[in-house]
């Protein structure tokens, strides 16, 4: 009778153990839900940043939620991020919007035990624990450098920005006109803001060409009206010519597939691209070192490519 009671007892025990392991939901107790927190869904730019977010979080059994504002509101981020605090998610990655206003939930999230990071733009005076991604004054100034390349003589310019209070463009700006010298002059009202909106930067892009017609160049700190490629070739369809010939110059951050094609087409000089993939990825190993009780370093440069007519070819075969 003993013997029996005990070989019950280990089958109850082996059954126990079968069934939590093929229950999903005694799975999912224990699995990490890591935040990427872009500046607004629906740019294309974060949609490899998303996949590379994933990717990683599958391959370490943990959960990457993918969640940001409709478009660019320093209010709508922060509320999302307190939402995420609730939770108590294992992470947060986020890349603000506004570096001031962020740090008050970066510090909530902090105390409520919760370790932050930023990716893409940075809030380098918050008490966010370490940043992923561009090196973005080294990077504009990289954008700058080929900026002079393609127009040695200077001229009239004008520089396209998405957010005019985002740290990320505004450093790539700081590092592009860093390299430009006295012969280069900035027009009135440059840097035109389109707010990260691709339609909007398309309609920047025409408003600033209509105003000046003359103008030799223009620097864009992100790819947004790229991301509209046939509206973006009609509003350059007048300096297409220009372009060929050197007499026009376009420089761009980001190398998405739809801008690479433009580049190819004639509708841009120089891009110089960013790794979001690399961000999303990066960002969830670091965070789970953290959330393991280990160490990250404050900065992680992703690092850039610069991309002509030269090697197109050869990102877009990528990029397929």
């Amino acid at each position: 009778m003993k013997r029996l009671l005990m070989t019950t007892a280990a089958v109850m025990v082996m059954g126990l153990g079968l069934a939590s392991l093929g229950a999903p939901h005694a799975r999912a107790a224990g699995e990490k839900t890591f935040a990427l927190v872009p500046k607004a869904l629906g740019v294309p730019f974060y949609a490899d940043a998303e996949t590379g977010c994933h990717a990683e979080a599958a391959k370490i059994g943990a959960k990457c939620e993918f969640t940001g504002p409709a478009q660019l509101d320093d209010a709508a981020q922060i509320s999302i991020i307190r939402d995420l605090i609730t939770k108590h998610v294992a992470g947060i990655s986020v890349a603000p919007n506004n570096p001031d206003s962020i740090k008050g939930v970066i510090e909530a999230a902090l105390k409520a035990g919760i370790p932050v990071i930023t990716f893409d733009s940075d809030a380098p005076t918050s008490q966010r624990i370490g940043f992923i991604g561009t090196n973005n004054e080294s990077a504009g100034a990289t954008a700058g450098d080929a900026f002079v390349k393609a127009m040695p003589n200077g001229g009239t310019y004008a520089v396209l920005t998405g957010g005019l209070s985002a740290q990320n463009l505004n450093d790539r700006i700081t590092g592009f006109k860093s390299k430009l010298g006295s012969n280069f002059h900035e027009v009135a009202g440059s840097p035109f803001s389109c707010n990260d909106d691709t339609a909007q930067g398309v309609q920047v892009i025409q408003d600033i060409l209509s105003k000046y017609p003359h103008l030799h160049g223009i620097f864009y700190s992100g790819g947004w009206p790229m991301f509209a490629p046939a509206a973006y070739a009609r509003a350059l369809r007048s300096r297409k010519a220009d372009l060929a010939d050197g007499k026009f110059v376009v420089v761009s951050f980001d190398t998405l597939k739809p801008q690479l094609e433009l580049l190819k087409g004639g509708y841009a000089t120089v891009l110089v691209g960013q790794r979001p993939y690399a961000m999303g990825a990066g960002s969830i190993d670091m965070l789970n070192t953290l959330s393991n009780g280990g160490k990250v370093p404050k900065i992680t440069d992703t690092g850039t490519d610069v991309v002509t007519s030269a090697n197109v070819d050869g990102f877009l075969a990528k990029a397929k």
